[in-house]
């Protein structure tokens, strides 16, 4: 009888459940305790987490990259330019050593401002006078360069624009009325010279410029070097 009294009353319990909110708690039917729990809702997935912005690389602080694309290398506090090349005007045609050398004095991230020496050395094979047989050149300069960077340019690094001002020593014979020559003997005129240099990724570098000879006539110069 007490089993048929508690099946009933089991049965009447999942009835009334059915009918109305199921309480959490347990319920103790003589000698049988029965526990319940309330249903919970499906907690939701979490959100996928949003990628993470990209972060500068440690290299992107010397090479000034970061997220724009474009590439700003650190400059040299100092390079050395040395070239081989030849000139032609007034000096007909000429062979040319030359040594640049700059030191950085300022910088942005699309122009290094360098000053330093151009140290150039001619050789005069004809001029166009009949006043003066040179045969050596020997300069020294101050100049400027403006060494302004191409970005993601593939093969141009920058492109220098280059000013320079000093002392022309030219050796060779004076020459009279009559064509004689003197005693070869040392000259100073001044010197100038402005151009460009195109220095590319490998860093070799194609220079163009107009050089002063006699100390006032513009002479071509074409010379390929290597910035060190």
């Amino acid at each position: 009888m007490k089993k048929t009294l508690l099946f009933l009353s089991v049965f009447f319990f999942f009835g009334f459940l059915i009918a109305e909110e199921v309480q959490v708690g347990k319920y103790k039917f003589e000698d049988v305790t029965i526990t319940l729990f309330e249903d919970r809702e499906p907690e939701p997935e979490p959100e996928p987490a949003k990628e993470a912005e990209k972060e500068p690389e440690p290299g992107d602080a010397e090479c000034g990259c970061g997220n724009s694309g474009k590439t700003y290398e650190k400059p040299k506090f100092f390079y050395i330019q040395p070239s081989l090349g030849f000139g032609s005007g007034l000096s007909l045609y000429r062979p040319t050593a030359a040594l640049d050398a700059g030191f950085l004095v300022a910088h942005t991230p699309e122009v290094n401002y360098y000053v330093g020496l151009d140290l150039d050395l001619w050789w005069p094979l004809d001029s166009i006078t009949d006043r003066y047989d040179p045969i050596l050149n020997f300069f020294v300069k101050a100049d400027g360069v403006f060494d302004v960077m191409t970005g993601n340019n593939p093969y141009i690094r920058s492109v220098s624009l280059w000013i320079s001002v000093g002392l022309d020593m030219m050796y060779g014979h004076k020459i009279d009325d009559v064509g004689k020559k003197f005693d070869a003997a040392v000259r100073y005129n001044v010197a100038w010279g402005t151009g460009v240099d195109l220095v590319f990724r490998n860093y070799l570098v194609l220079k163009l410029g107009l050089d002063s000879f006699w100390g006032f006539v513009p002479d071509c110069t074409f010379a390929v070097g290597y910035r060190f």
